[in-house]
């Protein structure tokens, strides 16, 4: 293993280090900074981001890149890709009132962290260095928290399927499983468990009793 190297108090482009913060899930080294924009806003980045300059400002320098040319700086050559079109869903989702997912996501408050929002780079880099996959998808670890390094991992489709917040974990009768697995149990389409609690709003307990018909 390479000698540990404390950058605590070191400056990277507009970002002084403050403090080490913790790992990533692949065992990155995290930094807490503080940006000497306006706003002093605080990010969390690996150390590989600040040495190679990727990570240079809280996200303030694309911004003002974007405000001095008038459109957004996207000359990456990654336009098509899988990956980026990833990056503009998860933004869609949160500011676009008009994303069909937008109120369980931008309508809670969930927001995409200062690093990534206008910084695509930044975004592919923790992409790559955290087990990027094209047959993998983009998961917040906490579904009540931001798009950010510290609360962002890829699964797959299937781990996501489970993790959905319809399939919360949820206890009845001393019990506890996710819904999916209740639909199971309880021989209940999923889809019409699904649709009782998060459409029509009723509680668990409400959703199991009312009375299914199924078809012959």
């Amino acid at each position: 293993m390479g000698r540990f190297k404390d950058l605590t108090g070191q400056k990277f482009g507009r970002l002084t280090v403050i403090k080490r913060a913790g790992a990533s899930k692949s065992g990155k080294v995290l930094w807490l900074c503080e940006c000497s924009c306006k706003e002093h806003n605080q990010i969390t980045t690996t150390t590989s981001n600040l040495i190679t300059g990727n990570t240079k400002s809280c996200g303030c320098l694309a911004k003002e890149s974007a405000s001095r040319t008038g459109k957004a700086n996207t000359i990456h050559g990654d336009t098509d890709t899988r990956l980026y079109r990833i990056f503009r869903g998860m933004k869609d989702r949160c500011y676009n009132p008009k994303n069909k997912d937008y109120a369980r996501y931008g309508g809670r408050g969930i927001t995409v962290c200062e690093e990534w929002k206008n910084d695509y780079s930044s975004f592919k880099n923790w992409a790559l260095s955290n087990g990027y996959k094209d047959t993998l998808t983009i998961e917040r670890k906490d579904y009540n928290k931001n798009y950010c390094p510290e609360n962002c991992e890829w699964i797959t489709m299937e781990q996501q399927q489970r993790n959905k917040s319809s399939n919360r974990t949820i206890t009845h009768n001393g019990e506890t499983m996710i819904l999916v697995e209740w639909a199971e149990k309880l021989g209940i389409p999923y889809k019409v468990l699904c649709a009782r609690i998060n459409d029509k709003g009723y509680t668990f307990e409400e959703a199991i009793n009312m009375p299914y018909k199924r078809r012959s």
